[in-house]
């Protein structure tokens, strides 16, 4: 009896417009790996500096378990992006695939000097801040545009010479990490699930960063309030979150909120607006970051 191949790839390009409601998709139908690739124009021209544009088209690889119906995954594809939408399929073996997904990651670069850089590829010359950071079981590895805004915008307040961090759902642990890279005194990275927890506390491990950065999960940590607190989770838990957010930010601290898209900015303002004096939100696609100052109490 022959085995069933390990995994079935579907490859499919999408414009910009179409991504966020393909993401989600993917997602429901149960995608085990989604990479973007292949994109119109390259997204960075040197160390921290993006292209004005973002990929206004690009290629989607997904990984589904092998045993998944491909006629019928690609039928969902094609419900949402149209009957015509070039859709690839093939089956792959776990050997096979060990490799393959590698070949698409590559180092990225960020404003401040850092870099994000799996542990198999030699990082760019000249990145200042070089984060170790393997794709894993915790979101965040410098791919989505929550991260990279989350990131660019801890670079845009350096140097955190002695200040405080709290990042708040922390995932994979990549903003704790930058915020320790940029200098901050000490960082505190908390998270709901344990194995977003293990993760992180690997990843700092693997950095050298035990010495500044502290992971737990949120029911275990003892939080004091900080000078900086980043939060890349979801409009929801953002707006049942708000209370104690806003309590662990001491008066004149800093708030960075993503996980948004461009609609939900009033919400968000709604709920933190009266404590915080809130600046135009900052925007990567769909998605946007909303940063603001503690006023006095």
């Amino acid at each position: 009896m022959t085995e069933a191949p390990a995994w079935l790839e579907l490859t499919v390009e999408v414009s910009r417009e179409a991504w966020p409601r393909l993401e989600v998709l993917l997602e429901e139908l149960g995608a085990a790996a989604v990479t973007q690739a292949a994109g119109d124009h390259a997204l960075f021209d040197e160390p921290g500096v993006r292209n004005d544009a973002d990929w206004s088209h690009f290629t989607v690889e997904a990984l589904f378990d092998g045993a998944c119906d491909a006629d019928l995954l690609t039928a969902a594809l094609r419900a949402l992006l149209g009957e015509q939408a070039p859709i690839g399929a093939r089956h792959i073996a776990d050997t096979a695939w060990a490799d393959a997904w590698k070949a698409h990651w590559q180092p990225l670069r960020f404003a401040g000097g850092i870099c994000v850089c799996p542990s198999w590829l030699e990082p760019p010359a000249g990145a200042r801040h070089l984060i170790r950071l393997d794709p894993g079981q915790a979101f965040g590895t410098g791919t989505h545009e929550t991260t990279a805004l989350a990131i660019d915008w801890l670079a845009a307040q350096a140097p955190l010479d002695g200040r405080s961090v709290i990042d708040y759902g922390t995932g994979s642990g990549v903003l704790a990490l930058a915020a320790a890279a940029l200098g901050a005194a000490t960082v505190t990275g908390v998270d709901i699930d344990a194995d977003a927890v293990a993760a992180a506390q690997a990843n700092v491990r693997d950095n050298g960063a035990a010495g500044r950065v502290t992971i737990a999960h949120v029911d275990d940590a003892t939080l004091a309030p900080a000078d900086l607190l980043v939060a890349n989770i979801l409009l929801e838990p953002l707006l049942a979150l708000a209370p104690r957010l806003i309590a662990l930010v001491r008066p004149g601290g800093q708030l960075a909120l993503t996980g948004l898209l461009a609609a939900q900015a009033d919400a968000i303002a709604a709920a933190y607006g009266e404590a915080f004096e809130l600046a135009p939100p900052r925007a990567r696609g769909e998605w946007i970051l909303v940063a603001g100052r503690r006023r006095a109490d």
